[in-house]
């Protein structure tokens, strides 16, 4: 008699992580925060809309515009096998694989320091958080430093949503809040 037996790998019981899963690309998608500056002053709104894509040198390029208008040039954002990174630059918004504790850097473009460095810190990923009057499952938070330009901030993804919070400080080691944008609502295209 013989007796057969087939090893079957284990499923994981925790989700992969990556960063499409946390900031999701689709011309149309669209994201409304409203924006605290400090305290004393009265909130505005801004509303950052994937307008275009277009391909780059290979790679897919995704164009986000504000509005109102923040200047004359998009946000141009590329998902690539390492993650989310802005196009032109080594700067990735979220790098995988997504890990607590994880930490990446990018050269500053900055005039005034040269090559100094942007530091990335996933301060947790995966737990629920809460941003305004909205809950959600798993979230992605990172703090990023600038030393070229002495800011530093924390941008909360929740995964199937996008960025749901911006919190900017006055400095790199200040914990005043200089602005907060806090998500009102979005909409999402496959």
């Amino acid at each position: 008699m013989w007796r057969i037996s087939l090893a079957v790998p284990k499923q994981s019981t925790g989700r992969m992580r990556i960063a499409s899963h946390y900031f999701p690309l689709s011309v149309g998608n669209s994201w409304l925060y409203e924006i605290r500056p400090r305290p004393k002053f009265a909130a505005k709104t801004v509303k950052w809309t994937v307008t275009q894509r277009e391909t780059i040198r290979g790679k897919t390029v995704f164009h986000l515009w504000p509005t109102p208008a923040q200047g004359d040039e998009p946000l141009s954002l590329s998902r690539v096998e390492a993650g989310i990174v802005e196009e032109g630059t080594e700067r990735f918004l979220l790098k995988n694989p997504l890990l607590t504790g994880g930490r990446w850097t990018a050269k500053s473009l900055s005039l005034k320091k040269p090559g100094a460095v942007h530091t990335f810190d996933m301060v947790s990923v995966g737990k629920a958080c809460s941003v305004g009057s909205h809950s959600f499952d798993d979230c992605a938070i990172v703090r990023e430093t600038d030393e070229a330009n002495n800011l530093a901030s924390v941008t909360t993804y929740a995964r199937g949503i996008g960025p749901v919070r911006y919190v900017y400080f006055k400095g790199l080691q200040s914990g005043e809040i200089e602005t907060t944008l806090t998500i009102e609502s979005w909409v999402l295209h496959d």
